[in-house]
């Protein structure tokens, strides 16, 4: 058979071709490879559209009021013709300054003299006065503007439909891509574990290469994925969501919270049907996915301040809930079932927590802290312990009462088990225990711990240790409130804020749940580095495995990551314009569009010269695989 040249997104095109006919369904389980954000403007702008075709500014209009030191003020009738938007540069001049200077739009409100135009770099407003014919001037070639026909709102529509045009025939992105779940085989070198000038046991290459980020790394392991790329949680919605409530509070590890909270709102989840619908729903909420219109969850400092958010360097946008988590629901996990991942690569996603106040939904594939409350003081939470020192006792079972006591007692030592320095106090009735509660709970203690109490013949096995107690920051639960802190010690914590319920009704049990990764060893040894569980070639798309790979089976790695180029050429820049002036002209007759004389280039010619200008620069651009 001859070889043939076959693409990456063909590939992908038969892969899912199924799909791509297929009506929009309510549960499509995993998502599409998408854009990341399809409708970011990345590869040209409509300011440089109008450049390429000479189309000049908007017309200057006159100032219906007097300039004030951040604002200009302007008829609504020209606000309408003209257009104008927040971040559009405008050109303020009069005759009391002819050259005038540029201010960016920063705010647009009605005003008794107006339209008002804020801007923040201060202007001399006595110098833009209506009695020296004070003119304002949109520099944008296109605007929104109600009265004129081709506005910049189309233009930015044939921008996101000539990106996708440019990713589809050169099988290449110029901005992140999401690939939701790519199902490939594991490449090993049995029955050697290792060949000459190899390190690594197998490979995996993905479907796309330029990989920016890899979200998960699934290895099939004959009844269940393990997680390898992320740390994960899963959530377990019940059988009967009827009447459920409650709220569901997820930190990134620095304090701030985010409550995802059972309604009917597009910033809630619905639990109206059943669980696969319940699940899917709260999956989209999680993800910001616009099919469903379900909007941006932004991360709080303070639960009752909306202004509490907090950004990133360089950034000004407040940092939300899906810019740190993804997560996909009803898939090979099961029904019902959210599979909940950090975008933090590896290790980096322990750090983050979450809790649970919806009876009847549970957290699994977590590492679980427990401690009990012991009193508030303002923003400062007292507890047992949080679990600083690896083994420390969080909970524990079969008491038996024994006999010898004398009476109820605090702080009572015990003896036995792999650890020390566990005390506990104790209720006694007649010289037996009937209930204990931990008071200091030791270290370096295993789960089956037979512990002894001192003073009798009283025993209790321990039933579940700390791994590494609460995270730094992030949020607790006693089962009903639920609280964040920015910081802790051994037996506190502390910057304490509510986010369900007071403070001063915290009481109880608490508990805190992190998403954890299943690397080889643990995390204590396990890690992505070349001589660790697995690595990638990024460029390349080439994922090498270690000491961890999944089954000898079909389609046992599921891989989830982000890919497309870090980088815009100005050639990618070039044709997207050109692709986007092309279609302007041959739309309609935009002949006024284009200043025409007897030395420019007639328009059918123009519009040739520029195809034939795409053509030669894509043709550079389009990747192949060849398949022998």
């Amino acid at each position: 058979m001859a070889n043939q040249w076959i693409s990456t997104k063909d590939i992908e095109t038969i892969r899912i071709g199924c799909e791509l006919v297929m009506p929009q369904v309510f549960n499509p389980g995993e998502g599409e490879t998408r854009p990341l954000d399809p409708d970011a403007i990345v590869y040209t702008t409509a300011q440089k559209v109008a450049d390429l075709l000479d189309i000049g500014p908007q017309e200057a209009v006159l100032m219906s009021a007097n300039a004030e030191a951040n604002a200009v003020l302007i008829t609504g009738s020209d606000y309408r013709a003209i257009g104008f938007s927040d971040k559009d540069t405008i050109l303020i001049y009069s005759d009391a300054d002819p050259m005038g200077l540029e201010r960016v739009i920063t705010g647009i409100t009605t005003s008794t003299g107006g339209v008002k135009l804020s801007f923040s770099s201060a202007i001399n407003p006595g110098l833009y006065e209506t009695t020296d014919n004070g003119y304002v001037q949109n520099q944008a070639s296109f605007s929104n503007g109600r009265t004129r026909g081709l506005t910049k709102a189309k233009v930015e529509t044939i921008i996101k439909r000539m990106q996708d045009k440019i990713d589809n025939e050169t099988h290449n992105a110029w901005r992140p891509y999401l690939v939701s779940a790519e199902y490939i085989n594991f490449d090993t070198y049995k029955p050697y574990r290792r060949r000459y000038y190899t390190d690594y046991v197998g490979t995996t290459p993905l479907l796309f290469r330029n990989v920016q980020q890899v979200l998960r790394l699934e290895l099939w392991q004959g009844d269940d994925y393990r997680e390898i790329g992320a740390a994960e949680a899963r959530i377990h919605i019940p059988d009967s969501v009827q009447g459920l409530s409650g709220s569901i509070v997820m930190s990134p590890g620095n304090g701030s919270s985010a409550k995802l909270t059972i309604g009917t709102g597009t910033n809630q989840w619905r639990s109206a049907f059943d669980k696969v619908t319940t699940a899917q729903n709260l999956a989209d909420l999680i993800n910001k996915e616009n099919r469903v219109n379900k909007t941006a969850l932004n991360f709080l400092l303070d639960q009752t301040n909306a202004a509490s958010t907090f950004t990133l360097e360089g950034n000004s946008s407040a940092v939300a809930l899906h810019n740190e988590f993804y997560a996909s629901a009803n898939a090979d996990y099961g029904t019902g079932i959210l599979k909940v991942t950090s975008m933090r690569g590896t290790k980096g996603g322990e750090t983050c927590s979450l809790v649970s106040t919806v009876p009847g939904v549970s957290i699994s594939q977590t590492s679980s802290s427990k401690t009990v409350f012991s009193s508030l003081n303002n923003t400062t939470i007292t507890v047992t312990s949080t679990g600083n020192n690896n083994g420390s006792v969080t909970s524990f079972q079969s008491l038996i009462a024994g006999t010898g006591y004398t009476g109820s007692a605090n702080g009572v030592v015990t003896s036995g088990g792999s650890g020390s320095g566990l005390t506990v106090n104790t209720t006694v009735n007649s010289g037996s225990i009937t209930g204990i509660v931990v008071a200091s709970p030791g270290a370096s203690y295993t789960v089956g711990d037979v512990i002894t109490i001192s003073g009798g013949t009283s025993t209790f096995t321990v039933s579940n240790v700390s791994s590494g107690g609460f995270v730094d920051a992030g949020v607790v639960s006693d089962g009903t409130r639920v609280f964040s802190y920015t910081g802790k010690t051994s037996t506190t914590f502390t910057g304490c804020v509510a986010v369900i319920g007071a403070l001063d009704d915290v009481t109880g049990s608490l508990i805190q749940h992190q998403p954890s990764i299943d690397l080889q060893g643990g995390s204590s040894s396990g890690d992505k580095g070349r001589l660790r569980d697995w690595w990638i070639d990024n460029e390349m798309g080439i994922i090498y495995f270690n000491n961890s790979y999944p089954f000898f089976e079909w389609n046992a790695i599921k891989a989830s990551y982000i890919y497309g180029e870090r980088y815009l050429e100005q050639a990618i820049e070039d044709a997207c314009t050109k692709l986007v002036a092309i279609d302007l002209l041959m739309s309609d007759d935009r002949s006024v569009l284009i200043p025409e004389g007897s030395q420019n280039v007639d328009l059918a010619s123009k519009i040739q010269l520029y195809r034939a200008d795409v053509d030669k620069t894509m043709a550079r651009y389009k990747e192949v695989v060849l398949f022998g």
